[in-house]
C-alpha cells in the first residue's frame, strides 16, 4: 500500500526533540520550565528510582536557538544552586511532522491552571467540584496550554467570572481555549477572531466538541472588521500584533471593559503598557507574570 501523500510544506516541517536525563529532584522545575518555552508535549519517563528521562517537542522554527540557550544557562543555575547533585545530560535531536503525527497523543497531558483543566479527548481524570474542564485536541493552532503566555490569560480569566452573560472578544483565538474558557465562566457570547484558516477550523471544532456552540462564534477575520463592542477583549498575540492593533482593541471594548493582552515578554513589559496607557481610557493596569512572560489588564474608564 502506498502511503498517503502530503505536501512540500508538511513534509518539510520538522519537531526539535530535547532529551533530559536529570535527578528527579529537577524534574518538575525543569518540566515546567520547557513548558514555559513553549513546548508542544513533554514525555516523562522514570529511568531508575533517582533519575527521570524528559523528552519536550518544539516546533522547529527560528525560535529553537533561543529556547536552546536559555535552557543551557537555566541548566547551569540548577548546577549552581546543586553542585554535588549528578548533572543534567542534554542531547537534540531532529523529528519529522509524520513521526510527530504518529507518536504525539501520548505526550500530552492534563495541565491544571487556576480553576482550569485543560485536557485532550481521550484523557480520563476525576474532576473536583470547583474545577472547570476544557477539552482541546492538539493541532497545530497556538493554545493547548502549555505556553505560559496562554495559561497567563487563563489564570487572568478564572477571577473574572462573577459577572454573568458578559461579552467576550478573544482576538487570535488559535485553538479556540480561551473563548471556550470564557463561556465556561458564563460569558452569553463569545466571538472569536483570527488571520490563519487551519486555526479557525480546529477552533470550531474544540468549541463543539465543549458543547458552548450556542455562546461561541469562532470566524476567520482581522478585528477591524467587527463591528460590535465587548466586555472584554482577549489579545493573545505577538508584540507587532498589540502594538498595531491598539485603537481596533480600545474600539471594541465597553466602558469599564476589562482588556486582557498576553504574548508579552517581560522585556517588552514597558513598552507595551506605555504604549495603551497613553491613550487616556484606562483607570488601571495589573501586571501578571510567569517566567519571562507578562499579561497586562487594563480597564476602561
Amino acid at each position: 500500500m502506498l502511503p498517503d501523500p502530503v505536501s512540500v510544506e508538511e513534509f518539510m516541517k520538522q519537531w526539535l526533540v530535547v532529551d533530559l536525563l536529570l535527578p528527579g529532584e529537577f524534574g518538575e522545575a525543569v518540566s515546567n520550565f520547557l513548558m514555559e518555552k513553549g513546548a508542544a508535549g513533554i514525555e516523562e519517563i522514570d529511568e531508575d528510582s533517582k533519575r527521570k528521562r524528559l523528552k519536550a517537542f518544539f516546533q522547529k522554527d527560528r525560535n529553537e536557538k533561543k529556547v536552546l540557550r536559555d535552557l543551557h544557562r537555566y541548566v547551569g543555575s540548577l548546577h549552581a544552586l546543586a553542585p554535588k547533585v549528578p548533572r543534567i545530560q542534554l542531547k537534540t535531536t531532529i523529528l519529522p511532522e509524520q513521526r510527530w503525527g504518529e507518536n504525539w497523543k501520548k505526550f500530552f497531558k492534563p495541565i491544571r491552571i487556576s480553576r482550569f483543566v485543560v485536557k485532550p479527548p481521550w484523557s480520563r481524570i476525576r474532576m473536583k467540584r470547583d474545577q472547570i474542564p476544557i477539552e482541546i485536541t492538539p493541532g497545530m493552532a497556538f493554545g493547548t496550554g502549555t505556553h505560559a503566555s496562554t495559561q497567563l490569560c487563563l489564570q487572568v480569566l478564572g477571577k473574572y467570572h462573577g459577572k454573568k452573560r458578559f461579552s467576550v472578544l478573544d482576538v487570535g483565538t488559535g485553538s479556540g481555549i480561551l473563548s471556550i474558557a470564557a463561556a465556561r465562566l458564563g460569558a452569553g457570547e463569545v466571538l472569536g477572531v483570527d488571520i490563519d484558516e487551519e486555526a479557525v477550523r480546529i477552533a470550531k471544532e474544540n468549541v463543539e466538541k465543549n458543547q458552548v456552540s450556542d455562546r461561541v462564534n469562532i470566524r476567520r477575520g482581522r478585528v477591524g472588521e467587527i463591528k460590535k463592542s465587548f466586555d472584554a477583549v482577549l489579545a493573545n498575540v505577538d508584540l507587532k500584533g498589540l502594538m498595531r492593533m491598539k485603537r481596533s482593541l480600545i474600539h471594541h471594548l465597553k466602558d469599564q471593559g476589562i482588556l486582557i493582552l498576553s504574548g508579552i515578554l517581560r522585556e517588552e513589559r514597558e513598552k507595551v503598557r506605555l504604549h495603551y496607557q497613553e491613550t487616556g481610557v484606562f483607570q488601571w493596569v495589573k501586571v501578571t507574570q510567569q517566567g519571562e512572560w507578562v499579561c497586562l489588564t487594563f480597564k476602561k474608564r
